[in-house]
């Protein structure tokens, strides 16, 4: 699987510094638009094909940074969290894992599965 991770409602310095994070580690950082929004996450990470039609996405954006990571196993994403705090990427409040089961869901439906996550865990 490619190792990839999706940048949500990112700054271009705050993205300039994940890149500079994973500089040494064998990951492609792409910076997710909010028009593709709408797009199963497995097309944005480069798994699946894009559908031939699909509207762009015009509703609302992300309200706060938001990372996931495709391709990282176990000590691989130990590694892209600890580069991320040696480089001072901190404050994310959204993360997650691109797996079987969340592939096919868009950018808003995990955006929206993560806030309800941590929301969960703060009761």
């Amino acid at each position: 699987m490619k190792k990839t991770v999706l940048l949500y409602h990112f700054s271009l310095p705050r993205q300039a510094q994940v890149r500079m994070a994973l500089s040494r580690l064998p990951f492609e950082v792409r910076p997710v638009k909010k028009e593709e929004y709408l797009l199963p996450l497995g097309c944005l990470a480069g798994l699946d094909e894009v559908p031939s039609f699909l509207p762009p996405y015009e509703g609302p954006g992300t309200e706060e940074e938001m990372v996931v990571f495709a391709g990282a196993l176990g000590d691989e994403l130990d590694e892209v969290l600890l580069a991320f705090r040696k480089n001072g990427l901190t404050g994310i409040g959204l993360k997650a894992v691109l797996t079987a089961s969340n592939k096919s869901w868009t950018s808003l439906q995990l955006y929206e599965e993560l806030k309800r996550e941590r929301a969960a865990m703060k009761r």
